[in-house]
């Protein structure tokens, strides 16, 4: 009898020990909830600033644009004497549109000394969504470069 009820114990320590160690093997309720709020406050925090890197490299597209017209316009002016009066007139790499596809590229020209190329967002793009930077402009005129329409979008 004493080897049965030696057995039953046993058996019932074992049970104990295997309940106990099933609950360690998982995960809580509170476990879960408390690594999805992490991981939401970890989302809310670097989110805003991946949109903000984002936007910059859209600008870097037209700024890098830009700055190939008014290279191509340098190297115009240094073989003709003149500004370039038309985008086509100039080096033929140079399209209406930016690398990316980001920006439609126009230029303007009222005198052979002086010219405008800017660069306009396409409307069903996101950089469009750009506060304050979805057109940006280099004018040059009588040897002064101005950049516009702050230097925030012209340094990304």
């Amino acid at each position: 009898m004493d080897d049965i009820a030696r057995a039953q114990r046993g058996n019932r320590a074992g049970e104990q020990h295997m309940s106990i160690r099933r609950r360690q093997l998982g995960s809580t309720l509170i476990d879960v909830c408390a690594a999805c709020v992490m991981g939401s406050i970890t989302m809310a925090l670097a989110l805003p600033s991946y949109h903000g890197w984002v936007e910059r490299m859209g600008r870097n597209d037209a700024v890098s644009a830009l700055q190939r017209v008014q290279q191509a316009q340098a190297e115009y002016h240094v073989a003709h004497g003149r500004y370039a009066l038309r985008l086509d007139a100039l080096d033929a790499r140079l399209g209406p549109l930016s690398d990316k596809g980001l920006y439609r590229i126009a230029m303007f020209s009222e005198s052979p000394d002086s010219f405008e190329v800017r660069a306009t967002a396409i409307p069903d793009r996101a950089q469009a969504k750009d506060p304050g930077c979805s057109e940006v402009a280099l004018r040059i005129s009588g040897g002064v470069i101005s950049y516009e329409p702050s230097l925030r979008c012209w340094n990304p």
